[in-house]
């Protein structure tokens, strides 16, 4: 009787039932003592067959790891391994004996029992990652939605949220409601409302200002990215929100590479609003350095700034630690320039500050405006008064402020070109009762119908006329610094030929025959009571009398010797301060980079 001797299980076939069948695919496999061996051709419809070279014999794959604890395999096929080859085709031994036994058969359910098992959780989870894909890919289509209406918002500089927002509100806000009109059309917009779970929404604030933030950010590094190795300039300006919290507003302007063109006139300028740095501190140092982090945050190159765009405030431009002295360690190729526009604003606000009558003669414009505009009855009355006397309705009053430029001039001449209509309306208010109405009506009546009024407003209007046409052009999208030095050297001169006797009694007259055709007593004189120092820089400019003093203006001379001169020189003074030769320089030598100038590529003019 052959005794079997069990071998251990050979290490090239499979080890569990996570492998599959091991199949080996030989050109010749070893051959018994009787010279034979194991066949290829066997595996054809035996799907359960493995072989092993290690121990030259085959086993069942379905037995070794799908046997039922009841019934015990044939070890030949489990454990020792089958390798009569002889009888392995014999109907009474071998493949075929193996197949029909009862151990096998069982093995085989329990394999197929396996297979279905897997291939059904296989499903399963295809189905539940489908579904998430689709889940996720309806969350992208309905974020993308939000985020459209979001931007759309922002673009319009539109408010987002409403006072209430719950479902009882008439009005939720711009946000909900734009959504909410859209979805009656689209069924996506719509499913966000009916569809969405209570955390998915996407219609919080907490979720609305994330998404602003992010595409915020987003609109930065692209900004960045098209930059890339190009000079820009920085500018640079404090404002304050409506909190009330002090920041500093960061803006960029270069020519990106793409619009660089053969023709001159084919570049374009972008300019580039790249956000708020929050301010805690106002130093100089603290100023340069949360600049350069806020730079170097969004990967913007220090080195490649060539011009530093301040204000005046003596925070920025000053010589020794100044903003701009501080960033040229970062930005040594950064030349600092003040706006041309701004300083000639300062030009205007210094000199309204320091002669006589001029700061109250803008408080009474002011006031003017706001009696007449900021109540129903009175705008209708004063309407009905500019009809009845033949004016152009068009022509109507405005505002003066700080940081309108030219609101100055365009203030004074509204109230030129209406004055009978303000006078007649002024005067007919003050006689209707004796309410608040009537009491501020009267007040301004009898601010109005000094001669001191007339007089500063007609050499106002001729000042800042010529001022305004300088303005304009230093104003411009497409200012011309040639053009712009020799206007301001003509404004200068202007001024200098305005400054004798002849060209103020040309006004004088004008004022006489201004306030005759309106009845209006020429000879009230004018006390000033407001005591104002003088800057020491305006003194010596200053002729016959000293400004602010108590004084009384009432004879040609004390108007063209304590409103008149003094006006001209500390105009004068303030141009010449504030666009000194080395300032006119350099706005000349800018315009021989700009391909629209007429100084382009003057080698001279550098």
């Amino acid at each position: 009787m052959k005794i079997l001797i069990k071998k251990p299980i050979p290490n090239d076939i499979s080890r569990s039932s996570n492998d599959t069948p091991v199949k080996k695919q030989l050109a010749t496999y070893p051959a018994n003592q009787q010279n034979r061996s194991f066949q290829s051709t066997w595996f054809n419809d035996r799907t359960w067959l493995e072989y092993s070279v290690q121990n030259d014999a085959s086993y069942c794959y379905y037995c070794r790891h799908f046997s039922s604890n009841q019934l015990t395999a044939d070890d030949s096929f489990t454990s020792i391994g089958f390798n009569n080859w002889r009888k392995a085709l014999d109907k009474s031994g071998g493949f075929i004996r193996h197949v029909s036994s009862q151990a096998h058969i069982s093995a085989t359910k329990n394999y197929l029992t396996y297979k279905q098992q897997q291939e059904t959780n296989s499903n399963v989870v295809k189905q539940l990652d489908s579904c998430r894909a689709i889940q996720i890919r309806r969350n992208r289509e309905r974020l993308t939605k939000i985020c459209s209406t979001l931007r759309f918002l922002a673009r319009q500089m539109i408010s987002f949220r409403g006072h209430e927002e719950n479902e009882k509100s008439s009005n939720q806000g711009n946000f909900l409601e734009i959504l909410r009109w859209a979805s009656e059309t689209d069924p996506l917009i719509k499913s966000i409302f009916e569809d969405s779970t209570g955390n998915a929404s996407y219609l919080s604030h907490d979720i609305q200002n994330e998404l602003i933030h992010i595409m915020s950010n987003e609109i930065r590094e692209k900004i960045s990215s098209m930059l890339n190795s190009n000079k820009y300039a920085l500018m640079a300006d404090e404002c304050r929100d409506i909190r009330g919290t002090q920041q500093l507003s960061i803006v960029i302007r270069f020519v990106p590479n793409s619009n660089n063109c053969t023709t001159d006139k084919n570049y374009v300028v972008k300019e580039y609003f790249l956000g708020f740095i929050p301010l805690e501190k106002f130093d100089a140092t603290t100023l340069a350095n949360n600049i350069v982090e806020f730079l170097n945050h969004w990967k913007i190159p220090l080195e490649s700034c060539i011009c530093l765009c301040f204000d005046g405030a003596s925070v920025m431009p000053g010589c020794a630690a100044g903003v701009h002295v501080l960033l040229k360690k970062y930005m040594p190729k950064g030349i600092y320039i003040h706006c041309a526009a701004h300083r000639l604003n300062l030009v205007i606000s210094d000199t309204c500050k320091v002669v006589c009558y001029v700061s109250d003669y803008f408080s009474i414009v002011s006031h003017i405006y706001s009696f007449f505009t900021e109540s129903a009855v009175t705008n209708i009355y004063f309407n009905k008064t500019q009809t009845d006397l033949g004016l152009v309705q068009s022509s109507t009053l405005k505002l003066w402020a700080i940081t309108r430029w030219n609101s100055r001039w365009t203030a004074i001449n509204a109230v030129i070109n209406n004055f009978p209509a303000i006078l007649k309306a002024l005067r007919d208010l003050s006689e209707d009762g004796s309410g608040t109405r009537s009491t501020n009506a009267g007040g301004l009546l009898m601010h109005v119908q000094k001669s001191i009024f007339i007089v500063t407003s007609f050499i106002l209007h001729k000042f800042f006329g010529i001022i305004k046409v300088l303005s304009d052009h230093l104003k411009s999208s497409s200012l011309d610094y040639v053009r712009g030095e020799c206007l301001i050297t003509s404004v200068i001169g202007q001024l200098k030929d305005l400054r004798n006797d002849q060209s103020f009694n040309e006004i004088y007259e004008k004022v006489k025959e201004f306030c005759s055709s309106n009845e209006i007593d020429f000879v009230q004189q004018y006390r000033s009571y407001r005591v104002a120092a003088v800057p020491i820089r305006f003194q010596e400019f200053i002729i016959d009398s000293t400004i602010g003093q108590r004084e009384t203006l009432q004879t040609s001379t004390d108007y063209l010797n304590r409103l008149y001169f003094p006006l001209i020189d500390c105009m004068l003074v303030e141009l010449n301060d504030r666009f000194s030769s080395k300032t006119l320089s350099l706005m000349k030598s800018i315009s021989t980079v700009y391909p629209n100038s007429t100084n382009f590529l003057n080698i001279d003019a550098i």
